[in-house]
Order: C-alpha cells, then sequence, then structure tokens
C-alpha cells in the first residue's frame, strides 16, 4: 500500500511545487510575463531578457541571456535614494466610478494627476492585487524607481511630472489596487494586464541565474563613483 501512495504523493507535491501565478502584461514595448512564486518574482520580456527578485532576500538581478551578464541591483534595494529625485510628485487618484472587466475582474476608474498635472486614466482591481500577492514586489520596484526617478531628475530636472508618475504607481497600489490598463491623457495605452493565471507552471530554473554570466554589481559600482550625491545635485543645478 505505500508502496502505491508514496509515488502518487511525490507527484502531487512536485506539481504544487511547480505552480505559480502569472500576470501577463501589454505595453507599445512589447509583453512581460510575470512568474510569481511566494516571495520570488520573474518579470520575462519579449527581448529575452528576466528580472528574478527575491522580496524576502531582498535580492533582484537583471538576467542578459544574449549578452551573457547579469545585473545585481540588490544593494540599491537596501539604499536609499539620493538627490533630487529623492521626493517623488504628488499623484492624485480621482475615483470616477466603475471600469470595465479585465483579465476577469471587476475594476474601478480613476483619474490621476502629478504635481497638479492631469495625467491619464487608470483602472485599478484590490482582488487582483490579493489573488497575486504582487504586493512585496511592489515594494521592490517602488525603491527601483526611487533610484532610477533620482537619476532621472539628475540628468534633467524638467522631467514631464506624468512621466515620473509613471514610475511611481507601485507606492499606490494598496489604496487602489493593481492597475489593470494605464491609459495617457491623450488616451494612448501605457500598459494593461492580459491575463492572470494562478495556477501556472513555472518555466525550467526560473529564479536560478545561469551559470558562466558575467556579474555587475550595480550598487557597488554607485557606491565607488565619488561624491554621487554631490555631483547629482550639481547636474540638477546646471
Amino acid at each position: 500500500m505505500l508502496r502505491t501512495i508514496l509515488p502518487a504523493v511525490l507527484f502531487f507535491h512536485a506539481c504544487l511545487a511547480q505552480a505559480a501565478t502569472l500576470i501577463e502584461v501589454k505595453t507599445p514595448e512589447g509583453q512581460t510575463k510575470i512568474f510569481r512564486d511566494g516571495a520570488r518574482s520573474r518579470m520575462a520580456n519579449s527581448d529575452g531578457s528576466y528580472v528574478i527578485m527575491d522580496s524576502k532576500a531582498q535580492t533582484m538581478f537583471v538576467v542578459m541571456p544574449k549578452e551573457r551578464q547579469v545585473m545585481d541591483m540588490s544593494q540599491m534595494l537596501k539604499a536609499p535614494a539620493s538627490g533630487p529625485g529623492k521626493n517623488p510628485p504628488a499623484i492624485q487618484f480621482k475615483k470616477q466610478g466603475s471600469g470595465q472587466r479585465i483579465a476577469g475582474y471587476k475594476t474601478v476608474r480613476y483619474q490621476y494627476s502629478a504635481n497638479g498635472k492631469t495625467c491619464g486614466s487608470v483602472l485599478a482591481s484590490k482582488q487582483a492585487l490579493k489573488d497575486t500577492g504582487l504586493q512585496q514586489a511592489f515594494d521592490l520596484m517602488e525603491r527601483m524607481s526611487s533610484h532610477a526617478d533620482a537619476l532621472m531628475q539628475a540628468f534633467n530636472s524638467n522631467v514631464d511630472p506624468c512621466q515620473r508618475a509613471d514610475t511611481h504607481f507601485s507606492e499606490h497600489a494598496q489604496g487602489i489596487g493593481i492597475p489593470m490598463r494605464i491609459t495617457s491623457g491623450g488616451g494612448k495605452l501605457v500598459s494593461e494586464i492580459l491575463r492572470i493565471e494562478k495556477k501556472a507552471k513555472l518555466p525550467p530554473n526560473a529564479f536560478t541565474i545561469p551559470a558562466g554570466y558575467q556579474r555587475q554589481d550595480v550598487g557597488g559600482m554607485m557606491q565607488q563613483m565619488p561624491n554621487m550625491q554631490d555631483i547629482m545635485q550639481q547636474m540638477q543645478q546646471r
């Protein structure tokens, strides 16, 4: 009896280990598949590159198979953003009622603005946020967005506030839910979730960094640059 049951139990657990949540997102640049398994996430882009994040271990790696390179962004997650971009734009959401159903989820429509400028509309779902468990991944992405925003502001202090707002949606997910569709003020698509699959199969070695790839510690490189914060502030003043 035990010999009969044990293989079935092992097979059942093996299937569970491969089950994950899949979120497929469409943008003007292409499609991205996000696989979520516990604290780990994999964001696969249409160009073959992908991002591996672990919200528990506080790690993030950008894997580029074509270049056989890996960019380690982990240290940047643990360091606060510095420079002029450390203060994000003031983003406001104005509820406009129910939106259409997207990827099987009911949505709420919001008009959003940044620093008083109307930017576009968002259809969001709190239930989708709950089902996907993406809040922790959003928290990591928000930290990276803060660094990207700081660099963007350092090179150009007149960046459109709506452009800056696009990198800060994750910090508002807890309040409005997952942005299922974002459109600009002119009605152009910024992003849209095409489907959410709760029992998706993970790609082989989904969270493993391939052996033999050249690694670059982006956080370490930033820290080694002398007076990085002063340089960013001077560039903004210029």
